[in-house]
Order: structure tokens, then sequence, then C-alpha cells
């Protein structure tokens, strides 16, 4: 009985719950209910907040909705916008009384887990990487894919490939829930090229000479192997700017392009086809000057270097007032005397047929004076190492040759990067100064060398090797070093530093030679005036066959001082040198490496010398010098022993006997020029001579000290006279195969040689650069045999790297032309050929 009551009260609760909660009403479109929103739920969304999916709806708890209404489908179609869903559906679960609960169901779009890219390289897909954003874990949409793909299309469009197809496909990832695996698979296809370029309306250039003028677009030829002929829009809009500068530049100021085409001349190819207005050829006719009071007008016109009927060239005459580089226009006659604040403006006054008037509207303004000078950049190098090299002074006039002259000087110290060395002028034209900033970034200078290698071998008068070309190298160089800061513990990082002073250890050694070196140079010898201060010590060993009968053993000791002077005259890029310098041989079978010491078994040879140097070095950069000069021209004396005992019998001494105290004189001449082709190509082009001569001739001439040419010349690099012999590059042809008659060296020589450089990267932490050289030299044994035009005569390419604890290496490739002894008329042994050549340092 009770489970009958119990079970009837039940029912009587759960029909009072129904009816409380009442049926679905019946809906009609045309007579829309009002309800209260009861409650919102939202089921589907794993990866997005629930709430964000409520309030991005804009639908919320208590508000008043319509049912049939608009405010359910403004809500979808709200979330659809966000590009996050594949699907959103909302329903009306529940009625109760007048309230209504909703329920938002989403599904979510996959989210990018990883992508790649297929069909191209990966250099390639990292460029497009940053392009397309696709980024991990956010959603992949289709606007996103179709987005990509018109990116990707584009980017190859402006290469040339108009043909490149783009397709993106996705999986699901298997570890990351809702993650997707995403291909970029590209087919870039074949570059459209251009088949020819049509030209209209050209009379002032022939068609050929056209086509030429658009830089950057060339037609499709099967000899042309080092320009491309890809059709590249971005770059024939450049061309086209080109083709309109060059007949500015002939005086064509109103040429125009009236319109261009390109069409479809096969699925591989393209026509190109401008039309061009060119309008007249205009003229210069008469340059009046106004507001010129410094220089008359007959000056300024002598300078700006425009005469009456030129052909109008308006970059000819901008250049001409205000950018040359080199100097010589119209702004450095007054930069030069202080008029910082100078401007000109020219003005076209009257146009009458192709004669064209010009007014130079002059202001030259107050003089401007120097008031403050700082640097900023330098790290580790002291103010006053900087300071010091300027010539621009607080309280002076200024000049800007002054301030070109400041940052080469900078440039040429080699503490800083090259190409970052600048200055930055700061004029206040109310008080007429100017404050001067000089800007520079340390890159590194010290080089620690350690290291093994190929390089030159040792060889006999026979031209045997007799000793290994492996070397092993152990070299510090302190190029900024710091004796002041010695005793501070704080300096040593790893060592005192920034006070520009140069401090060399080196250990080289092979089998065949050891040398132990060490050096150290003060270039401001007392702080004031730039007087440099060298000290500098050797010790070298060179043996082979030491436990034979006719083994050969040379020690030599070297020890020199130096000082140097920075000259005014004939201008301030000259310098002088004189050193002061003694050497001792002590050789074991000279006869070896010296055959002019038949039959004798010791020679004990003493070298005191004194040295003087005049050189001029005008270059803009020390590792890769785009304009100047180096020039070099010293003589080596040592005193005339043979003038102070002129009783001596020398016929009936012995060759080491004549040279234990050694006498000669020797003469050397080098000039070095760079000039600047265009952009950073470079030619470069050397002169090379040297003469050793003898004070009596019953002593004849040293056999020491001579000149032996071949190879890369890293020989004589290791030592400066290596073993007694001085050795010169000439690539092409071996090492010291040149050396004059039965190997004893040459007493005169000489050599020319050009290069073409070209840099590939010029970034101080590894700059490389390109070259290509022919060169050709000769050494001849006395002054009746010497003819300038017989010489050696070679080619060849090469490469160079800037390694900033290392230094610069090189490889270089050469071919000789001619064998020794063909141009004295005999059959030579072959010199010539293939010959690779390994470069360390600077070899000049």
């Amino acid at each position: 009985m009770k489970k009958i009551i119990f079970f009837l009260v039940w029912l009587i609760c759960v029909s009072a719950v129904m009816q409380a909660q009442g049926d679905k009403p019946d809906f009609d479109i045309s007579k829309p209910k009002t309800f209260y929103i009861g409650g919102i739920e939202v089921k589907g969304a794993e990866y997005t907040d629930a709430n964000t999916v409520i309030s991005v709806s804009g639908l919320a708890v208590g508000d008043k909705i319509s049912l049939p209404g608009s405010q359910t489908g403004d809500a979808i179609r709200k979330l659809w916008k966000q590009n996050i869903f594949s699907d959103v559906n909302i329903t009306a679960d529940k009625f109760v009384k007048e309230y209504v609960f909703l329920t938002i169901f989403v599904k979510e779009r996959p989210r990018i887990s990883q992508f790649s890219f297929s069909g191209i390289s990966k250099s390639q897909g990292d460029d497009l990487r940053e392009k397309i954003n696709f980024i991990r874990g956010s959603i992949l949409t289709e606007s996103k894919v179709q987005s990509a793909k018109r990116i990707i299309k584009n980017h190859y469009i402006e290469k040339g490939f108009f043909n490149t197809k783009v397709e993106i496909t996705s999986k699901p990832d298997p570890v990351l829930k809702n993650g997707s695996w995403v291909d970029i698979h590209v087919e870039k296809g074949k570059p459209i090229k251009i088949h020819q370029i049509v030209s209209d309306g050209n009379l002032a250039f022939n068609d050929q000479k056209f086509v030429r003028k658009l830089k950057g677009t060339k037609e499709k030829k099967w000899w042309r192997v080092w320009a491309k002929s890809k059709y590249v829009p971005k770059e024939f809009e450049k061309s086209k700017e080109s083709l309109l500068a060059a007949y500015n530049l002939e005086g064509y100021r109103d040429a125009k392009i009236e319109f261009d085409t390109v069409y479809t001349f096969d699925p591989k190819t393209v026509d190109v086809k401008v039309k061009i207005y060119e309008g007249k050829k205009y003229y210069f006719r008469n340059i009046t000057w106004v507001g010129n009071y410094k220089y008359n007008s007959e000056q300024l016109k002598t300078v700006l270097g425009i005469k009456k009927g030129d052909v109008y060239n308006q970059q000819r005459m901008e250049k001409r007032l205000n950018g040359d580089p080199q100097g010589g226009d119209v702004s450095s006659l007054y930069l030069d005397d202080g008029y910082l604040f100078y401007r000109v403006e020219p003005n076209e006054v009257n146009i009458e047929g192709d004669s064209i008037d010009l007014e130079m509207r002059m202001f030259e303004g107050p003089q401007a004076t120097i008031r403050k000078v700082w640097v900023e950049g330098n790290t580790k190098t002291s103010d006053y190492v900087i300071l010091r090299e300027l010539r621009t002074y607080p309280g002076e006039k200024f000049r800007r040759s002054d301030l070109i002259r400041s940052v080469r000087e900078i440039t040429n110290l080699g503490y800083f990067d090259q190409e970052k060395v600048n200055c930055i002028p700061i004029p206040n034209a109310e008080t007429g100064t100017v404050d001067l900033k000089y800007v520079v970034e340390e890159k590194p200078s010290d080089q620690l060398q350690l290291q093994g290698g190929w390089g030159a071998r040792l060889r006999n008068s026979a031209g045997q090797p007799i000793g290994s070309g492996f070397q092993g190298t152990l070299m510090v160089t302190f190029n900024n070093f710091s004796t002041r800061r010695f005793l501070d513990r704080k300096a040593w990082q790893p060592v005192p530093s920034g006070d520009g002073q140069k401090v060399s250890l080196a250990v080289q050694t092979s089998i065949g030679f050891q040398v132990y070196s060490a050096s150290f140079v003060e270039p401001w010898l007392g702080g004031r005036k730039p007087n440099s201060l060298g000290i500098s010590t050797s010790y070298s060993i060179f043996t082979f066959g030491v436990s034979q009968v006719g083994g050969y053993k040379n020690r030599i000791f070297n020890t020199a001082i130096d000082y140097g002077k920075r000259l005014k005259f004939p201008d301030d890029f000259f310098q002088s040198f004189v050193s002061l310098s003694y050497k001792y041989f002590d050789i074991t079978n000279p006869t070896q490496i010296f055959p002019s010491f038949a039959g004798e078994t010791k020679a004990f040879v003493n070298n005191l010398s004194l040295k003087y140097t005049l050189s001029r070095v005008s270059i803009d950069a020390p590792l890769y010098p785009r304009s100047g000069s180096n020039m070099n021209f010293s003589v080596e004396l040592s005193p005339p022993y043979s003038l102070f005992t002129p009783n001596k019998n020398y016929e009936k001494m012995s060759i080491a006997q004549k040279t234990n105290l050694l006498e000669f004189h020797r003469w050397r001449f080098s000039s070095d020029w760079y000039f600047k082709i265009v952009g950073n190509l470079v030619l470069r082009t050397k002169v090379d001579a040297g003469f050793l001569g003898a004070y009596n001739n019953r002593v004849g001439i040293s056999p020491l000290l001579r000149y032996y040419m071949g190879g890369s010349g890293m020989l004589g690099m290791m030592g400066g006279m290596y073993d007694g012999r001085e050795v010169l590059a000439l690539r092409g042809y071996k090492d010291l195969s040149i050396s004059g008659s039965g190997g004893t060296g040459s007493a005169i020589f000489n050599k020319v040689s050009m290069e073409l450089r070209y840099p590939i990267t010029l970034n101080q932490s590894a700059p490389i650069w390109l070259l290509g050289f022919a060169e050709a030299g000769n050494g001849f044994q006395n002054l009746r045999s010497y003819n300038p035009f017989k010489l050696y005569r070679s080619c060849g390419a090469g490469v160079r790297v800037m390694l900033p604890m290392v230094g610069l290496l090189g490889l270089d490739w050469g071919y000789g032309f001619d064998n020794y002894g063909d141009l004295n008329g005999t059959n030579g042994t072959r010199l010539n050929g293939n010959q690779f050549h390994f470069i360390l340092g600077q070899n000049f």
C-alpha cells in the first residue's frame, strides 16, 4: 500500500513539473513571440572560451528575443565573421513560461601545427615564410589559404615566373588534437623571357642603343649568358626610368614614354613594345650668377665647367654644383673656405627654341667655425687615439676637405669597420658654428693565428724542394695595444688595449725552417707628434740534411730599430722612415742555396745597414681600397768597407771572406694605384722595381739580398728577407723559379701587375672579394742584360677572405705563358702552366 501511495505522489510531482515547463509553443513566422533569454550554453568549443563565443554572438541572458526573428541569424553571422568556426547553429532547447534557454553549437576550424614547402628549395621557402604569415597555432581559414596562394604567385611573378602554380593541402596532426599539417606545394614553372623589344618614335638613338638604355630588361639571345632576359614587371619599370634618364643626359628634357605594352609571342616568351616621345634637344645658353660676393661670376663659371652651346644635362649641372665626391665642384669651393651654409638654386629663366638660360641664385651665408668635436661608437679605442688623427679642430674654420681627410685617417687606423666610419656635421646658422660628430663602429683588429697549412716550399739553388710545404704557424698580433694600462688588472680583457700600439709575436715552423719573431710599434712617440718608433727582432733557422755530408744550415739573427715621421711637404700624405738594422748569418755549406759560395763550407756574414724610406699613402681604406695610391721609395746602404781599405787584394779573397762584412746598396721603388670603375668594382695597378749594386767592382755584387721571383711570395712574407733572399710573387709560376742564371738570384728586377676586384660582401665579420689579375715580371743579372720588356707573363683569378682573428686568406689560380729561358732565346724548362697559390696576409 505504501509503495502505491509513493508512486502516485511521484507521478503527481512529475506532472506538475511538466506542466510548469510547458510544451514548446507553436511558432508562426507572421506572428513572432517574445521571450526573455533565461540561459545560453555553448557546445563544441574546445579551444575557444565559451564566454567569448557568447559575447561575440551579441546575445545575453535577460535580453528580449523574438522567435522566430532576426536576432539568432545576426548572432550566427557574427560568429561566422570570426573565421574560426566551420559550422555554427543556434537552437532553443527549453521554454519556461516567458523564458527561453538557447544552445550555440560550433565546430572549430583546425589550427596549424606545422607547415612546410615542397617543390622549391629551402632558401626559397625561407624567403616565403614571413610573407605568407602562417603562424603555428593560428587557425587555418580559407581566406588565409587564398591569401597565401596570391602572395606566393605575386612573389614569383616579380621574379619573372608567370605560370606559378600553388596548391595548399592539410591533414590532421596525429599527435596534436585539432592540429593540422599543412603542405604548400609550389610549381614555379619556367620564367617568361623577352623574345624581342620593339622601339617606336626613337630618332636620337638607333634601335640597338635604345634597347641597351633599357638597363635590366634584355632580349633573349643564345649568346647572352651573363645577363638575364626574364620579363619582370618591377625591373621593367626601372628600365623605363633608366631610358628616360639616358634621354635627359642627351638634352631631351621633355622625353616621355607615351605607352608601352607586353604581349605573348609564344607560351615561353613575350614581346615588349615601347613608344617614346623624344621632344627637342636642348642646349645651355646664358648662365648668370646672382648673390655671389666671395667669388666673381667668371671664377664660378670656370669651376662649373659648362659652356654656352653644351648639351643641356641637368645631372651634370647638379654634380658640378653640389655632387662631385672628389671635389672640384662649386660647393667644394665654398665648403673648403668655411661657407657651410652656402646653397645655390638653379632657375630656368628663359627657354627660347632649343636654348635654355639659367640664373644661379646664390646664398653664401657666414663662414662657419668648428665649435665642438667628439667621437661616438668607440667602445675599445681611446678617444685621443682617434682625435689625434683628425684634421678638424675646435675654433678653426670648417673645411670639407679636412673632414674627408679625417674620415680617411680614422679608417686607415684599421680598428673600425671601413663601411661605417662617418662624420655628421651639426650646423647652427644662428651662431655661425658647427659641431662635428664622428661615428665609428669597432671591429676585431687583433689576430690570433694558430693553424697548419700548405704553403710555399723551401728550394735549393737547383730548384729542388728541400723543405716541406706544410707549415705550422702561431702568431699573436695586438694592433691596438696599450702599454699605459699594462699594470691595470681591469684592462686585461684579454690584454690592455685602446692606445694604438702594435705588438706582434710569431712562431713559424716546418720541415726545413723555423722562424721566431717579435716586434713593437709606437705610432705617436711622446704622444704629441705622429712620429713612430718601432723595435723588432727575429731568429731563424733553415736546415736540411745536417746529418749528412754537405748538409745545409743557416742561422740568422736580426734586430732593427725604426723611426718614422709624417711630412708636410710636398703634402701631408708623405712619410719618412729611417731604419738601422743588424743581421748575422751563420751558414753551413752555403752553396746549397747560394751558388756563388762555390767551394765554401762555412760563411759568417755581418750585415749592418741604414735604410731610408720615403712613402706616400693616400688610399681611402686599408682593407679594400677604392681610390688613392701607395707609393714607396727606399734606399738601403751598408758601410763601404772596401773603400776604407783600398790596398786589400780582393781578387785573392774567397767569397766568404768578401762577405764577412757585407757591403751593398739596394734601391727599391713601388707604386700602387686604385681606381673605382663603377660602384665597388676597383682596378688596381702596380709597378715594382729593385736594384742591388756594389761600391767596388773588385768585391762584386753581394750573393745575398738578391731577388728571386715566382709563386705566391709567401716565403718572403714569413721573414721579410727570408733566408737571405728577397722573394717576390709572380703567380702562374713555381716558387722561386725565376732566380737568375744558375739560381744565383737577380740583381735587378721589375714587375707590373693589374687586378680587377669586386666584393661579394664587405661585412666586417668576414669581407670577401673576387679578383682577376694579369701580371708580368723578370729578374736580370746586371744593367747590361736588363730589358724592361722581356717579362714573364701570367693571368688568373682568385678570392680573398678576411677573418678577423686570423687575417687575410686567399686562393689564386694563375696561368703562366712563358717557359724559363725562352725570353733569352734558349729552350727553357717548363715553369708555366696551371698553378694554385695559397695567400696569407696582404701580399702587395
